[in-house]
């Protein structure tokens, strides 16, 4: 076993000697961290899932032309009205990256020169009609940072342009819903980080009732959160409805390794004097919370390494990690130093003192130490040694039920629903989603039933490619889901009298007539852009469905040699790598098994040791499932970690436990069954404390206002829940069956000597 103990001893010297001095370098820290936070920005929808690849960054630098949608409902032909549209246009052409507006107005000018006092006039240009859109189109390859003023501008438009009262205007589009739900995630954020420390505060005060300064570990949580917000401005990972998740849980976890150090420091400091009570506290308590440190990492490294390419899943992997790694170690450099000066300035002369105590002093310490575990143990202690006792009695009759159970679940896994669609992870009522649901019935579906084709190659305005186009077309629209097809050689077409051009020298003539911001829809830098036009209302299967007719269309077609067509955009990359992530899920939770299991056989040095605190959490893998059958809660891209993460959370609780028995079992006279009584007596009331404690700062999600993280709230709470019970209830009869099974090992390599010493002695 690696010589841990000795490094934290000397760190718990280190900060005894100088508290002081940590405080300030901790402080320091604080310091920096706020300056990185300030970088940070905030990714919504469908980017947040998107990674980068070629054709994706090569179409959104040429065609994809961001736009903004304004809903004007009423009279509009009435000239008060069309005069309010002009000056909204006008004055939103002039604000950056905007690459024009197409409004009404713009045919009512160019009709008339302005726009008249004539009802009659502007009826005769725009028909008669009780609503129109005037459209907002954006500079290509814009960040969600860039488009967001564009929708603060126009809202400022809207007011400044004056429209009658009686004139309804509702500006929609993805600038509307990103630079709305940006200030959402932010406002749950903190509104979150709020709730969490508010619980926390409610659950230590109640729950560690004896202990001084027990709202201090608060204290050290909230610079880990700090410096986690750091970490995520220095390292550019954005702030996102996934990300914004991690903070209860960073506080839950926090909280936990902080009460760890705050119960052991102040059981040795009732031992010994303050001098050798940090050293020896920290000694002792901080090797296994940092394997429970190192594991809970390893769960959300899962999650990273299985979902590389995927934004949001990478990001919530790393502020998870930051998280973890950070509040342990303020847990070490903010709560032991204050701790340390609080004892100096309540005990002076202990503190100071190298003096031992008397004999009669350690006589009474020993007498008030062993009282007090006792008292410790209480009632709740004896019942969890019993129930320990009584389950570790009938090993194959527990680990049978709890094996029917799991496989039950893994069955129930397969018949969860599931969430992909990026809208149901909002709130929905939040007003530009409802402004744009609004927007899109009126409108036929907009935007949001579009998909797009990258053509690349030599000859694109070729008129065998042309002709191409044409079949692929007439390919697409005949399969189910795809109601339409915009080409260039739909525009040509529609310039050249219903045909296409014979000859190259034909359409060069043709693209002529057509104006360039028309043109640019179609051609730009050497590409060609297709949309594809599908059904409305789809849900996540048939956009799926829709996407492979797309591909399965583009084959068909047979495009020329040279010729090549590939869907892209972010709409056609998201909602697959959604879906994906859900799929994999069962990966991911095993990934998470397997590094968790090689980190702990790498610290142990033992099999035994590595795969005991496992199998409990291999149990609640499968019982979750059951849990989230009975809630019937949807298995979210979010969720669908949540199995490797219960590995690396919940590994602490078994680990814990399980060094308990091993101390208890070396002792001379020490049978297993009163081993694992005295480990559960022990150490169940702690971890059931310090599980509970979780559970406050997990029960915060549960009341987020994205339907997605408060699923994941109940879902956390249910299977931290589940973990205590597993450890309680089936690592102790895993250690029992585990021993018996190293004896009959041990047994059989004793026996094979002395049978091959029979032998030789026979054959002599």
């Amino acid at each position: 076993m690696w010589d841990l103990r000795d490094l934290f001893r000397q760190l718990g010297q280190t900060i005894q000697a100088r508290p002081v001095l940590t405080l300030l370098f901790a402080i320091g820290l604080v310091g920096v961290a706020i300056t990185g936070a300030a970088q940070i920005e905030s990714v919504t929808g469908n980017e947040a899932f998107v990674g980068s690849n070629p054709t994706l960054d090569t179409y959104q630098k040429t065609f994809d032309r961001g736009s903004m949608a304004t809903l004007v409902r009423g009279d509009v032909s009435e000239p008060a009205t069309m005069r309010a549209i002009d000056r909204y246009d006008r004055r939103l052409s002039q604000t950056e990256n905007v690459e024009r507006v197409i409004s009404p107005a713009d045919r009512v000018r160019r009709e008339y020169g302005r726009i008249p006092d004539s009802q009659a006039k502007i009826r005769a240009v725009i028909g008669t009609s009780d609503s129109t859109i005037v459209t907002t189109v954006l500079s290509t390859d814009l960040s969600q940072q860039e488009t967001r003023p564009v929708y603060t501008r126009a809202t400022e438009a809207r007011d400044w342009a004056q429209f009658p009262s009686d004139i309804e205007v509702t500006i929609t589009g993805q600038p509307a819903f990103s630079a709305q739900l940006s200030a959402l995630i932010q406002q749950s954020t903190q509104q979150l980080l709020g709730l969490a420390v508010g619980l926390m505060i409610i659950a230590l005060f109640f729950l560690f009732r004896g202990v001084r300064l027990r709202l201090l570990p608060i204290v050290a949580v909230f610079t880990g959160v700090i410096w986690t917000f750091g970490a995520m401005g220095y390292t550019s990972v954005p702030n996102s409805t996934l990300t914004s998740a991690v903070f209860p849980i960073l506080i839950g976890l926090g909280i936990d390794y902080s009460v760890q150090f705050h119960e052991r420091y102040e059981e040795e400091l009732s031992d010994g004097p303050p001098k050798e009570a940090l050293p020896k506290a920290l000694g002792g308590i901080g090797p296994p919370v940092l394997i429970a440190v190192i594991a809970a990492a390893l769960g959300f490294g899962a999650t990273w390494f299985s979902t590389i390419g995927t934004p949001a899943f990478v990001w919530f992997a790393q502020t998870s990690i930051f998280g973890v790694l950070l509040t342990f170690v303020a847990a070490i450099l903010i709560l032991l130093p204050l701790l340390t000066l609080y004892t100096r300035w309540r005990r002076p002369d202990e503190a100071s003192s190298d003096t031992p105590p008397s004999p009669d002093t350690n006589d009474q310490q020993t007498h008030d130490a062993a009282s007090t575990a006792s008292a410790d143990i209480g009632t709740m202690g004896q019942i969890l040694g019993r129930i320990s006792r009584v389950m570790a009695s009938h090993p194959f009759a527990v680990l049978g039920i709890a094996l029917v159970l799991t496989t039950g679940g893994f069955y129930a896994g397969s018949d969860l629903d599931t969430v992909a669609d990026t809208e149901d992870f909002i709130p929905q009522d939040l007003p530009a989603l409802t402004d744009l649901q609004q927007f899109r019935s009126e409108t036929g579906g907009g935007s949001s039933v579009q998909y797009s084709v990258l053509v690349s190659g030599d000859q694109l305005q070729d008129p065998e490619t042309l002709r191409w186009m044409e079949r692929y077309r007439a390919v697409a629209v005949g399969k189910p889901l795809i109601t339409g097809m915009e080409t260039p050689a739909t525009m040509i077409k529609e310039y050249n009298n219903g045909t296409l051009p014979e000859t190259e020298a034909g359409v060069d003539q043709t693209l002529d007539q057509i104006p360039v911001g028309e043109k640019q829809r179609f051609y730009k830098d050497g590409y060609a852009h297709i949309t594809v036009i599908g059904a409305q209302n789809m849900n996540t299967q048939e956009q799926l469905d829709l996407l492979d007719n797309v591909e399965k269309a583009t084959a068909l077609s047979q495009p020329p040699a040279g010729v090549e067509a590939e869907l892209t955009g972010q709409a056609a990359a998201a909602t697959p790598a959604i879906v994906s992530q859900i799929e994999q899920r069962n990966f991911t939770t095993g990934l998470g098994v397997v590094l968790v299991f090689v980190a702990l056989l790498l610290y142990y040095r033992n099999l035994l040791r590595a795969v005991a605190p496992l199998v409990p959490m291999l149990f609640v893998i499968g019982w979750q499932n059951l849990y989230m059958a009975a809630l019937s809660i949807p298995v979210s891209p979010l969720g669908a970690s949540l199995g490797a993460m219960t590995v690396g959370i919940g590994a602490e609780y078994t680990i814990i436990v399980m060094e308990r028995y091993f101390e208890e079992v070396k002792q001379a006279g020490i049978s297993r069954l009163d081993a694992v009584e005295t480990a559960g007596a022990r150490v169940g009331k702690a971890i059931s404390v310090s599980g509970l404690t979780t559970i406050f700062g997990f029960s915060a999600l549960t009341l987020s206002p994205f339907p997605m993280l408060a699923d994941f709230g109940f879902l956390t709470v249910g299977v931290i829940f589940l973990t205590l019970v597993a450890a309680i209830a089936t690592l102790p009869p895993t250690l029992v069956v585990l021993g018996r099974l190293a004896d009959t090992i041990a047994e059989l390599r004793t026996a094979e000597p002395a049978q091959s010493q029979v032998i030789d002695q026979r054959n002599e």
